[in-house]
This record gives structure tokens, C-alpha cells and sequence, in this order.
């Protein structure tokens, strides 16, 4: 594996390989799929500026969400709360991740000669992929920022779905994350059938 400085240089001088970008969301919380994207630009826009999701509010993360399907292809894969369960956090997101590359494959063949940029220092597959991993690459590398963003806004439409469903725990403003209202409402309510519950144990 290069290193980050040799990893940089390949991304920024290898004029005919394309990128895709890896990234996830959701790894931490207590309630909900881990969520995955693959995304690789289809045109340039000088004008689009993303940065790692998490540095970013809600709206502007909507707002580039919007900009990046008309200038990217990408694709979306997740691993169900019974899968983290049975798996672990760490081997699902790699099941996620996978998920996310045959679909964006399948979209566009010729994607499986791009350098796959994993954001993290691990990633496992079968896929016969050439890739790299690159810690803060959702910082570092365009297609890795766009692909955080787009699996953050989408984990949250889907947090926001589950508050529809139980309106009660408040999902829209968590997320799923272990804040203390969530806790405490875990501790009276029990989970419900889309929390992690080797997650929730020791908060019950």
C-alpha cells in the first residue's frame, strides 16, 4: 500500500485513470443502516467546492447533494441493523462499501479501471479493483468529500423516515446518534426494531 504523500501525487497526476471516491455514514450511531456511496465525477465544475460532510451544515450538504447528480455518477449501498449486529460495525461497512461499487459498476462498466480512494486506513474485497486508503480522504480528495456527502444526506432522509414511523424518538434531530435524550428514551422504551442492539446494550 503507498503511503498518503505517494497516494496524493498518483491522484493528482494520473490524467487517464478516473477516480472513485468511498465513503460512509453512520458508523456511530445506535439506531439505523451504516451507509455507503461510490462516486466518481462525469464532468468537471470549477465552481463546486465540497468538503468533508461533517464540516458542513445540513442545508449546504443538500444544497452540493443537488449540484453533485448533475455532474457525478454514484451509488448508494447500506447494511441493515441485523447485519451490524451479526457482522460487526467494522465488517459491515465493508459489505456496505461493496454493495455501493457493484451498483455504481453496473451503472457504468468502464468504472472498474478507476483508482478506488478509500477514506480510512482499511477496506477489504473481492471486487478486482485497483484501490487506496487514505485517512482524511474526505478532506484530501474531491471524489471521496462528494461521495460523504451524498451517503450523509441520504442516511438522513432515512432517519427522517424512521421519525415518521416512531415520531416519539425524535430521529430527525439524533440522527440515531446515543444523545442523552435518546439514551434515556432507550432505558423506558426498549428498541425498537431498526436499533442496533449489540449497540444498545449497555444503554438499556
Amino acid at each position: 500500500m503507498k503511503d498518503n504523500s505517494e497516494l496524493k501525487i498518483h491522484h493528482s497526476t494520473s490524467k487517464n485513470q478516473r477516480v472513485v471516491g468511498l465513503d460512509e455514514a453512520g458508523r456511530g450511531p445506535l439506531c439505523g443502516p451504516v451507509v455507503t456511496c461510490a462516486f466518481a465525477f462525469s464532468r468537471d465544475d470549477p465552481q463546486l467546492k465540497v468538503k468533508d460532510s461533517k464540516k458542513l451544515t445540513a442545508l449546504q450538504r443538500q444544497e452540493l447533494f443537488e449540484r453533485l447528480k448533475t455532474c457525478g455518477i454514484y451509488a448508494v449501498g447500506l447494511a441493515t441493523p441485523e447485519e451490524i449486529d451479526r457482522l460487526n460495525i467494522l465488517q459491515a461497512t465493508m459489505l456496505a462499501f461493496n454493495r455501493s461499487l457493484q451498483i455504481l459498476f453496473k451503472k457504468q462498466p468502464s468504472l472498474k479501471k478507476s483508482l478506488v480512494i478509500v477514506d480510512g486506513n482499511y477496506f477489504k474485497t473481492d471486487l478486482d479493483i485497483e484501490y487506496q486508503c487514505l485517512k482524511k480522504a474526505d478532506d484530501l480528495v474531491r471524489e471521496v468529500s462528494s461521495a460523504s456527502i451524498i451517503a450523509k444526506v441520504f442516511r438522513d432522509h432515512l432517519m427522517g423516515v424512521l421519525d415518521c414511523i416512531y415520531p416519539e424518538w425524535g430521529f430527525t434531530g439524533h440522527k440515531g446518534y446515543p444523545t442523552r435524550a435518546h439514551r434515556e428514551k432507550l432505558k423506558t422504551s426498549g428498541p425498537t426494531f431498526f436499533h442496533r442492539k449489540s449497540f444498545c446494550l449497555k444503554y438499556e
